[in-house]
């Protein structure tokens, strides 16, 4: 199911966001931070559908799974680290987790205890909600996964690479450190990232009219079109090549025409990086 598949993923962030950490003065291999320990928290609220969804976490991943539900179903995984176990249970028990809601607007909220020389705290969360729910997500320090959603979603990462899935709403995605992936592709699309590269795959329901707009500072973009492609399209990098299995004339460097009636628009870039487009 794509929410198991949601979930492997996420649990292989966390392992890379331990071993990030370790990498950045954090020495989660001293033995000072030897003894950890994990807990879950299971949330619960009703959710309408067209309602918002908002989430920030600090160091952990955010899995989102659209579903035919009428509510917001929460678990959040609580990871600490400490120089005994008994600490770490502390971290992580002190640590709480819970929904607010304003208006049609249902926020998750993390507060942790305040962390000293060699403790760590970490919350990602897996939750399930209607797939017409609007998302506002940010990550610090984690990777956002999100599947089966027809809504607007607006995510963010920061050090940590951002994938959606079966998307027929609108997604903007943004990431400073980290890849986009975006699969089974059939609506709006618009991501960015500072350092990564970008992979787009519309699906074989998506409209011929896609409207796509990527661009990426240090990576390359890979793009399948969908099928009876029609669009204006615009593809550029400074330094790289651009490759296209499309009827349009295409420079070393760039690519700029009409594919059928260009009704749909497509706009690749990248600074660095080649730029390659399947038919």
């Amino acid at each position: 199911m794509r929410r198991n598949h949601l979930t492997r993923v996420s649990s292989g962030c966390l392992l890379c966001l331990l071993s990030l950490l370790a990498g950045c003065g954090f020495n989660m291999a001293s033995h000072d931070m030897q003894a950890k320990y994990e807990r879950t928290v299971q949330l619960s609220a009703a959710l309408a559908r067209g309602s918002l969804f908002a989430a920030e976490t600090y160091d952990g991943f955010i899995t989102i799974n659209g579903a035919d539900v009428g509510d917001c179903n929460l678990t959040a995984t609580i990871f600490a680290r400490a120089s005994t176990e008994e600490n770490a249970r502390k971290l992580a028990e002190k640590t709480k987790v819970r929904l607010e809601r304003f208006g049609h607007k249902l926020t998750l909220k993390v507060d942790k205890p305040i962390l000293w020389r060699n403790q760590f705290v970490g919350v990602g969360l897996d939750a399930q909600v209607p797939c017409q729910t609007n998302l506002e997500l940010v990550a610090h320090n984690g990777a956002i996964g999100i599947a089966s959603m027809a809504s607007r979603i607006n995510a963010t990462t920061y050090n940590g690479d951002a994938t959606v899935e079966e998307l027929s709403g609108s997604a903007v995605l943004t990431t400073h450190n980290g890849s986009i992936t975006c699969k089974e592709i059939s609506g709006v699309a618009r991501p960015t990232t500072y350092n990564g590269s970008i992979r787009i795959y519309c699906s074989e329901a998506a409209r011929s009219a896609c409207d796509i707009s990527a661009a990426t500072f240090n990576g390359g973009i890979e793009f399948a079109a969908p099928p009876d492609f029609s669009a204006t399209v615009e593809a550029s990098t400074q330094n790289g090549s651009v490759n296209a299995e499309l009827p349009i004339a295409i420079s070393s460097s760039e690519l700029k025409g009409t594919i059928g009636t260009g009704q749909g628009k497509l706009h690749l870039e990248t600074h660095n990086g080649s730029i390659s487009i399947k038919q």
